[in-house]
C-alpha cells in the first residue's frame, strides 16, 4: 500500500522552510536582539536588561560577547553618535555632556574618547553663544547674571562664560 502525499499549503511550506533555515536561538538571546532592535544600547544597559530577565552571569557574558562580535553592541560608536546628536540639539559645555554620557552608562574611557572627538573641532565660546541665542533669542546685557547661571548649568567653564559675557557680542 502506497501512502498518499497530501500537498501542503504555500504558507505551511514557507513556515517549515524558514524553521529549517533559521538557527536555533535561545529565548534570552532573542530578547536581547529585540531589545537592540528598538535602538542602540550600551553594554551596561544590555547587561542590566539581561539580568532583569533572569539570565545567569555566564549567559549574560556569552550573549554580550556574541552581540559584540556581530557588531550589534559598540559603546564607542554609540557614545560618539549620541554625543554629537545631543550637542546638535542643545549646545552645552564639556562637563555637562560628560555627566550625561556617564549617566547613559558609558565608562570613563569611552566617555573621554567621545568627548575628545566631539569637542576636538568645536569652540566652546561659540557653543555658549549658540545656547544663549537658542534660549533667549537676542541677548540682553542686563541679564548677565541670568545668562551666567544658565551657562554654568549647561557645563560651560568659567573662562568661556567670561569670554562670552564679557565680549558683549552675540
Amino acid at each position: 500500500m502506497v501512502a498518499k502525499r497530501i500537498p501542503a499549503s504555500k504558507g505551511m511550506l514557507r513556515r517549515q522552510t524558514l524553521r529549517s533555515l533559521s538557527p536555533v536561538v535561545d529565548p534570552i538571546e532573542q530578547a536581547a536582539l529585540r531589545y537592540l532592535a528598538r535602538r542602540d544600547r550600551t553594554e551596561a544597559q544590555m547587561r542590566a536588561y539581561l539580568v532583569r530577565l533572569g539570565a545567569s552571569s555566564t549567559h549574560v557574558r556569552s550573549v554580550i560577547k556574541r552581540c559584540l562580535e556581530q557588531g550589534y553592541l559598540n559603546d564607542e560608536r554609540y557614545a560618539l553618535r549620541w554625543a554629537n546628536e545631543r550637542l546638535a540639539r542643545r549646545p552645552m559645555g564639556r562637563a555637562r555632556l560628560e555627566a550625561e554620557l556617564i549617566g547613559q552608562g558609558f565608562d570613563r574611557d569611552t566617555t573621554e574618547r567621545a568627548l575628545e572627538q566631539v569637542y576636538g573641532g568645536r569652540n566652546e565660546r561659540e557653543l555658549a553663544l549658540a545656547l544663549l541665542r537658542q534660549r533667549r533669542g537676542a541677548r540682553n546685557p542686563a541679564n548677565r547674571l541670568r545668562e551666567a547661571t544658565l551657562l554654568r548649568r549647561y557645563g560651560f567653564t568659567e573662562e568661556s562664560i567670561e569670554a562670552v559675557l564679557g565680549s558683549g557680542t552675540s
